[in-house]
């Protein structure tokens, strides 16, 4: 046999006789009390805050009309992002409402 080998027996042979001391001198049970705490759930949002609106597509080409209707079409856009935003503020809100947590935030 190597003596690495052999080193590595010894080696395993300490550290297993010292978990089995280790073991075996803890006869009485921990003193720490075991607490079971609840996991949090998340509760489910209104469906119409899962929807995201749609972007409009680009402009086609670079004449007036078509980038005032592309214009107009994304300030609505950006008005329902931002109407979504605030729903998900207040359900946000109201959660914590129900919840009791309103001064947590």
């Amino acid at each position: 046999m190597s003596l690495l080998k052999t080193v590595k027996m010894q080696v395993a042979v300490v550290l297993t006789a010292l978990a089995i001391t280790a073991c075996s001198s803890t006869t009485a049970p921990s003193a720490t009390e075991i607490k079971v705490v609840e996991k949090a759930v998340m509760p489910t949002p209104p469906a119409a805050l899962m929807v995201a609106p749609v972007r409009p597509s680009p402009p086609k080409d670079g004449k007036t009309a078509t980038l005032l209707e592309h214009a107009a079409e994304f300030g609505g856009y950006v008005s329902e992002l931002e109407n979504q935003n605030q729903a998900w503020r207040d359900w946000i809100n109201s959660q914590a409402e129900v919840d009791g947590s309103e001064g947590a935030r």
